[in-house]
This record gives C-alpha cells, sequence and structure tokens, in this order.
C-alpha cells in the first residue's frame, strides 16, 4: 500500500506526463502539423502502467491542455476524461478520442514497458520519406540519433483499423526509437514524453535534409556510431530538444 509521499510523487509524475503530452500537441500545431487531426500523442500512467493518456477526440492541436486528454484502458476503455469514468465507447467511435492512435500506440506501449511515449503524425518530409520506404541515411547530425535505431513497416494498412495492426507495427518497430510507416509517415518513443517528442523533431529535420540533399555524403558507420553513442544518442538529448522547442515555440 502507497505511503502519503509515494502517492504524492505518482500524481506529481503523472501531471507531468499530461503536461508534456498537451504540449506536443501544441509544438505539432506551430509547425501546421495534424491541423485535420491526424497525429497523436501518448504517455503511459505511471501507476495504471497498462492504460495511457491522449488527447480527446475533437480537440484542436493548439487547444490542447493537460485538461483535455483521456485515459484510455485496455480494450478502448475511457477511464478519466470525456465520456466519464469507465464509460465503455465502441471502437468504431471516434467521438470520445481518435482510435487509430490506440490502434496504433496501444499495442507499442505493450509491447515496450520500457517506453513512457509514443509519438506520430504527418509531417512535410517524414511522410515522403515513409513513402520512398527508406530509412534515415546518416547524411547530418540529427540522422545520427537514430544510428542502428530505426526500422521500417511495409505493411500497407496506412489506416490502421485494428489493434492486429497494431501488433505488427510493435513487431516491426522491435527495440527501436523510430519507425517509418510505409507510405504513412514517421513514429518515435521514449523513455519520457519529451524524449519521444525531442527525437520526433529531430527526425523530422533528419528526413528534410534526406528528402532536398538526395545526394549527400554519408557518414561512415564508425563515426555514426561514434555519435550516438556519445551524448547525442542519449534519451536525454531528446529531453534537451523538447525543452528548447517548448522555450521557443509556445
Amino acid at each position: 500500500m502507497q505511503d502519503a509521499s509515494q502517492q504524492l510523487s505518482v500524481d506529481a509524475e503523472r501531471a507531468r506526463r499530461k503536461e508534456q503530452v498537451a504540449q506536443g500537441y501544441q509544438l505539432f500545431a506551430s509547425y501546421g502539423w495534424g491541423d485535420d487531426g491526424s497525429g497523436h500523442i501518448t504517455a503511459r500512467d505511471p501507476e495504471l502502467t497498462d492504460h495511457m493518456w491522449l488527447l480527446a477526440g475533437g480537440v484542436a492541436f493548439r487547444h490542447a491542455t493537460p485538461e483535455s486528454l483521456v485515459l484510455i484502458g485496455p480494450g478502448g476503455t475511457v477511464v478519466e476524461g470525456a465520456g466519464g469514468a469507465g464509460h465503455q465507447r465502441s471502437l468504431r467511435d471516434t467521438r470520445g478520442f481518435n482510435i487509430t492512435a490506440y490502434n496504433i500506440h496501444y499495442p507499442i506501449h505493450d509491447a515496450r514497458p520500457d517506453i513512457v511515449s509514443a509519438v506520430h503524425t504527418h509531417t512535410g518530409y517524414g511522410t515522403p520519406l515513409a513513402a520512398l520506404c527508406e530509412p534515415l541515411l546518416m547524411v547530418s547530425q540529427e540522422a545520427c540519433a537514430f544510428y542502428d535505431d530505426q526500422s521500417i513497416y511495409l505493411g500497407e494498412d496506412v489506416n490502421v483499423e485494428d489493434v492486429a495492426g497494431g501488433q505488427r507495427i510493435a513487431e516491426a518497430l522491435d527495440d527501436n526509437r523510430l519507425i517509418f510507416l510505409g507510405n504513412h509517415g514517421m513514429l518515435t518513443v521514449g523513455t519520457s514524453v519529451a524524449a519521444a517528442l525531442g527525437f520526433f523533431y529531430m527526425a523530422e529535420r533528419a528526413a528534410e535534409v534526406q528528402i532536398k540533399a538526395p545526394g549527400a555524403r554519408v557518414i561512415s558507420a564508425e563515426s555514426a556510431a561514434h555519435i550516438y553513442g556519445g551524448r547525442f544518442g542519449a534519451e536525454t538529448n531528446g529531453e534537451l530538444v523538447f525543452d528548447y522547442l517548448v522555450a521557443s515555440r509556445l
């Protein structure tokens, strides 16, 4: 049984994760990503670890706040937030939350107990690179954050309609940080919401370089591994990037 100090710690961590999820949606909006609602950020609850927080349906990303998030449990149950405690919605009912977020993210959270967050939206460069079904080449500093830490999902189910599709994506992701969903877009994961978001931004920057400079020199595997193995590949680097983005754009 938790004492008062332990519960306070859990509550504080929950609040931190929810705030970063809301800030992540606001950052998406600042870049014009997900203006049509096509994107999702999830955070594992620190206490109910098989539950995840995400934005309620119908909320514009720029209006995201911690209070506009919903807690989703196994089977798509709305445990807290829009819909009321314990309210069961049909998995085809998108009015309460983005069901595609559940279909994709829930199997990933289930398969990766080491992560706290998963991030996905459609972007100007990550999505074209996903359409090419190519990984990031080591042609930029940002790309080195994903050296030997990325994968590609080649399924053609670009509208992931059930958790079986998400399970296939989770299997393709394996223990990597970044996955390109073929003809769809990018998804990153992290041991914190901040890290997952920071690395998503870095992946988009790396994709931009690759799309704009198709004949760029590829640095050696030795150099890329050295950069990745230092500060640049650390989860704390993703968190630092997130902090700068919040300070710069929000």
